[in-house]
C-alpha cells in the first residue's frame, strides 16, 4: 500500500500533475518536449486570426510560441504550479488581456462551444483516463472546421518496456486512435506512430 502511494506521488510530481522545485525548473525549459511542439506548431500553421487553446499547457513553452503566431489564446493545466508558470512565461500576453491561462479538467473543459479555431494537446494524453470524453471536449470546444493537432506517445514495445510501465502510461494504435476521434466528431483525421512508437501524431478538424 505504502509502495503503491508512493509511486503515484512520483508520477503526480514528476509528470501527471508536476509539482515542486524540480517540476518547476524542468517544465521552465523542457527540451525533450520541443520536436513535439515543433510539430504541432507545423501542422497548425497558426495566424494571426486563429483563436488558440492548449490542453495539458504545462510550463507555457508551447504556448508562448504558439501565441508569436496566433491572435488571441487560453490554456488549460490541472497542476495550479504548472498554470503559475505558465502565465508567468507568457506575462505579456496575458497582461495585454489576449491570453488565459486557468487550471482546470480536460474532460470538461470551461469555454463554450464552438469557442476557438486551434486546439492542440503536447504529451499528456497518456495520462488520460476517459480519452474520448477529452476528445469530445476538445471537438466541441473549436469552431467549425477548426483544427486540433496532438503528440502522444505510440504504443510501440519500446514504449511500453520505458516510460509505460514506469509511469503506467495508456497508449492506442493508430487505428485505435482514429477510432477515438472519430467517435468525438472529428474529420479529416490523421493519426501516425513513428517506428519506435516514441511519436505518435494526430490531427483532425471539426
Amino acid at each position: 500500500m505504502k509502495y503503491t502511494k508512493n509511486r503515484e506521488n512520483f508520477i503526480d510530481r514528476t509528470a501527471r500533475k508536476p509539482a515542486g522545485e524540480w517540476a518547476v525548473k524542468y517544465y521552465s525549459n523542457p527540451k525533450a518536449h520541443y520536436r513535439s511542439f515543433h510539430i504541432l506548431l507545423e501542422s497548425l500553421t497558426l495566424e494571426r486570426d486563429d483563436i488558440y487553446c492548449e490542453i495539458g499547457c504545462g510550463g507555457g513553452v508551447l504556448l508562448k510560441m504558439a501565441m508569436a503566431h496566433a491572435g488571441r489564446g487560453a490554456a488549460i493545466d490541472h497542476s495550479d504550479e504548472m498554470v503559475a508558470l505558465a502565465i508567468k512565461s507568457n506575462r505579456q500576453s496575458v497582461d495585454d488581456g489576449i491570453l488565459d491561462v486557468i487550471q482546470g479538467n480536460a474532460e470538461a473543459l470551461p469555454w463554450p462551444s464552438g469557442s476557438f479555431t486551434a486546439c492542440a494537446s503536447a504529451n499528456m494524453f497518456f495520462f488520460v483516463e476517459n480519452p474520448v470524453a477529452v476528445l469530445s471536449e476538445v471537438a466541441r470546444i473549436l469552431k467549425p472546421e477548426g483544427r486540433f493537432a496532438m503528440v502522444t506517445l505510440g504504443s510501440g514495445l519500446i514504449t511500453k518496456a520505458t516510460f509505460g510501465l514506469l509511469y503506467s502510461l495508456k497508449t492506442y494504435s493508430d487505428r485505435k486512435m482514429l477510432s477515438m476521434m472519430e467517435a468525438a466528431g472529428f474529420r479529416n483525421i490523421r493519426v501516425k506512430t513513428n517506428f519506435l512508437g516514441t511519436f505518435q501524431v494526430c490531427y483532425g478538424e471539426k
